[in-house]
């Protein structure tokens, strides 16, 4: 066989090196591809199996009062999480459903979807509750017993093979938003599952108030299960939202929810009250507050609106059958809803009623309240003064229209200021004539009235009027009606006439902090100047007299102690001709020196009086008294306040008769003797108390009986008069308060301090509030 040649040797040489060159640089090649182009990915798959990341939650800032009270902040709560695949090469899927489902309350055929998905990671449940969390924690992390018994090793080998086919649970940390003192929910809001603002300051400001989560990996081992003993890496540590401090003060919120909740109650406000308090000053809220309102806590029971929206709906009835129907159809209506099983469309729009914060989304005619403004309109404006004289017949003929006036049988003549306390619709509507229309509307945006006032609380509606107006449009605007604005938009507009004449931006947030420091800071922000700070003293001096007169508007937000001014509201709604009333009072004090401002209004109340001068003015009084004595406000008593006619009594005890009887004849005292011994053995009241002069002193002159006693009679309706000679008639005391601080002629008691009925000792001192019937 010949050999092969030379050449042939070096072709196949030099194949076969060609060969090996190729293939060492596919395998270079390839190497360069998976280590170099796809090394980074690689390595990441390979972190991502060898590894388990969590996430790192970041707290969400917490909301506070002006004073630090928290009104908002984030607890941490367990989320249920799982690994379907650990579970499955690991676990024990059976022993999983049936341990858990009747612990967190979810199906078994639920469960079971979650725990085989086709993944390593999925969410079974959100913020566990504490029963929850503390169950599943002692299955996953049992306690064993150090006892040395069969028993107890058998217990211990129980929970350790529960734990093994439990793998593939666990939780991670999670945080829920809790509010502890539940008050102001239109202004916080709440948040979601996802821990982001829904409603109130928790959506408006909810950039600030999310944190940044971090993240946080963990070892795991070929079968997937996390290396708990291994340290965990924290790759990005979470940043924590900021803090936001507000300008409500957590206690005067407290004292206008409490009597807004009691005004929606007694006067049966069928469509619900609304209540600012401010700085008049500062345009800082202190307050806001719309009735009925919800649980921050749990914002979608609607159960208390129910049971208040209910009240005002017909007795619910079952549908009689219509003998014609098809007896396989089924009704398409209901007469109404039914309480026990309210409709669909009912419960989601009693969710959107119930949120809805009326302070500053509902538009209404502020009515007689609107007076303060037109009156520091004409004053500044020099169209009228104190002085300037005015008749009332009982209404006024603007253009061809008769326009009535509240007392259908005319005030008669009177001063401007009369008028003012007297809330004259014809002096108000002589006044916007007197002003002109362009005149009018000019102050009219001054005041803020065609704008929203930008407070930082979500939904501000804008106000609804005239963009031309004829004679009657602008009398009818000079009273407050024909026209429509928000509550904060009046409340921020007669600050600028009781405060110097500014108007001020209203603010509902203090500053912005984080751990570092001031993020950012609301300080007061004057809009404009409207009036004079003359014309502002005069009107402060005006609208005192409205309360302090016992025969003017207002006289029902008197509170002894206090100088309080302020303009009572009576407005109708649309449609014009029905009964339905907007009742309102807007008050201030000290009225000399505003630090508090007051607007409270009711929607629809269904009693018979349904005048703000009568169910409105006292709660606004009440509101402001409660407020300035917390604020440590001192009471100032004019003249005619002053408590000079109280004595403190004097001891008797000891005496005889006959010199208790002498020196009481010196007191003015009246007296009742019990007994017929000759020596003083007890008295009542007890030395030491002051009284009026005119009250009346029990002597006894033998041993009290355990059962001596006054029933305590029921004084609702009576006049002052007439309560106190009951009272005094029985052996009591009478202390007055509310607008029977006078000898007004139609003061009414509507309250007293001790209930009808009750027994209680001689001499006892029953409190009576009085109210006034006003047509305004």
């Amino acid at each position: 066989m010949a050999l092969p040649s030379l050449n042939n040797i070096k072709k196949r040489t030099l194949i076969i090196v060609i060969c090996i060159l190729v293939g060492f640089g596919a395998v270079l090649a390839r190497m360069v591809w998976w280590q170099v182009i796809k090394g980074a990915e690689l390595s990441e798959r390979a972190r991502e199996i060898q590894t388990a990341g969590t996430v790192e939650q970041a707290n969400r800032g917490k909301i506070t009062d002006r004073n630090g009270k928290v009104l908002a902040e984030s607890a941490s709560v367990k989320t249920l999480v799982c690994n379907p695949q650990d579970i499955k090469e690991h676990g024990d899927l059976n022993t999983c459903i049936q341990t858990l489902s009747p612990i967190i309350g979810m199906s078994e055929s639920e469960l079971r979807g979650y725990l085989t998905e086709n993944s390593q990671y999925r969410i079974i449940k959100k913020r566990l509750s504490a029963e929850e969390s503390n169950a599943i924690d002692e299955l996953l992390n049992p306690e064993y017993s150090d006892e040395n018994t069969d028993e107890a090793k058998a217990e211990n080998k129980e929970k350790e093979d529960l734990k093994e086919k439990l793998t593939g649970i666990y939780f991670e940390n999670d945080s829920k938003r809790y509010y502890p003192y539940n008050v102001a929910s239109h202004v916080l809001g709440f948040t979601g599952f996802d821990n982001n603002g829904i409603q109130g300051i928790e959506l408006r400001f909810n950039d600030y108030l999310t944190g940044v989560n971090g993240s946080v990996s963990q070892n795991r081992n070929a079968g997937g299960t996390t290396l708990e003993e291994q340290q965990a890496e924290y790759l990005d540590a979470a940043e924590d939202g900021c803090d936001i401090k507000l300008t409500i003060d957590e206690t005067i919120q407290h004292f206008l929810e409490k009597h807004l909740e009691e005004a929606v109650q007694q006067h049966e406000l069928k469509e619900g009250a609304a209540g600012i308090v401010m700085n008049p000053k500062t345009g800082e809220i202190l307050a806001i507050a719309t009735k009925p309102d919800y649980d921050c806590n749990n914002p979608y029971d609607i159960t208390q609106f129910l049971e208040y929206a209910f009240e005002f709906e017909p007795e619910y009835e079952d549908p009689e059958p219509d003998p014609s129907a098809d007896p396989e159809s089924t009704p398409t209506s209901r007469p109404t809803e039914d309480p026990d099983n309210p409709s669909d469309e009912f419960v989601s729009q009693a969710r959107s009623k119930m949120w809805r914060d009326k302070a500053v989304s509902d538009t209404y005619e502020p009515g007689s309240t609107f007076k303060i403004l037109t009156a520091a309109m004409a004053l500044e404006e020099k169209v009228v003064d104190e002085n300037s004289t005015f008749f009332c017949p009982g209404y006024k003929i603007v253009a061809d229209r008769r326009i009535g006036c509240s007392n259908e049988s005319g005030h008669g003549a009177q001063n401007f200021v009369e008028g003012v306390k007297n809330s004259c619709n014809p002096v108000f509507m002589e006044l916007g004539l007197s002003l002109g229309a362009e005149k009018f509307m000019e102050y009219f945006k001054a005041f803020g009235l065609t704008e929203r006032t930008g407070v930082d609380l979500g939904g501000e509606s804008t106000s609804i009027y005239y963009d031309t107006m004829n004679e009657v449009d602008l009398a009818t605007s000079a009273f407050g009606q024909g026209f429509q604005i928000t509550p904060i938009q009046l409340i921020t507009a007669v600050s600028s006439v009781i405060n110097g004449g500014e108007r001020m931006k209203p603010l509902i947030v203090s500053e912005i902090t984080d751990e570092n420091g001031v993020v950012k800071s609301y300080e007061p922000e004057v809009v404009n100047r409207v009036i004079s700070e003359s014309t502002s003293e005069t009107m402060r001096d005006i609208l005192e007299q409205v309360v302090a007169d016992p025969n003017a508007t207002g006289k029902n937000a008197y509170v002894k102690g206090f100088r309080i001014g302020g303009k009572t509201g009576t407005s109708e709604k649309q449609p014009r001709g029905t009964t339905a009333r907007i009742a309102s009072f807007i008050g201030f004090a000290p009225a000399n020196d505003p630090e508090i401002i007051c607007l409270v209004m009711f929607d629809e109340p269904q009693v018979d009086n349904k005048y703000g001068g009568t169910i409105a003015a006292p709660v606004c009084g009440d509101i402001l008294a409660e407020s300035l004595e917390y604020l440590g406000i001192a009471k100032q008593y004019t003249e005619e306040e002053t408590p000079d006619n109280y004595v403190e009594i004097p001891e008797y005890r000891g005496k005889t008769l006959e010199e208790a009887r002498s020196q009481l004849s010196d007191t003015g005292f009246e007296y009742f003797v019990r007994g017929d011994g000759e020596t003083v053995v007890d008295q009542l009241p007890s030395p030491g108390e002051m009284l009026e002069e005119d009250s009346v002193i029990i002597l006894y002159t033998e041993e009290r009986a355990e059962d001596d006693t006054v029933t305590v009679p029921d004084l609702e309706g009576t006049s002052v008069s007439d309560a106190k000679y009951i009272l005094n008639n029985r052996g009591l005391n009478f202390e007055v308060s509310g607008a029977g601080h006078s000898e007004a002629y139609n003061a009414y008691a509507v309250s007293q301090t001790i209930e009808a009925g009750t027994e209680v000792s001689p001499g006892t001192v029953v409190g009576v509030e009085f109210r006034q019937q006003t047509y305004d």
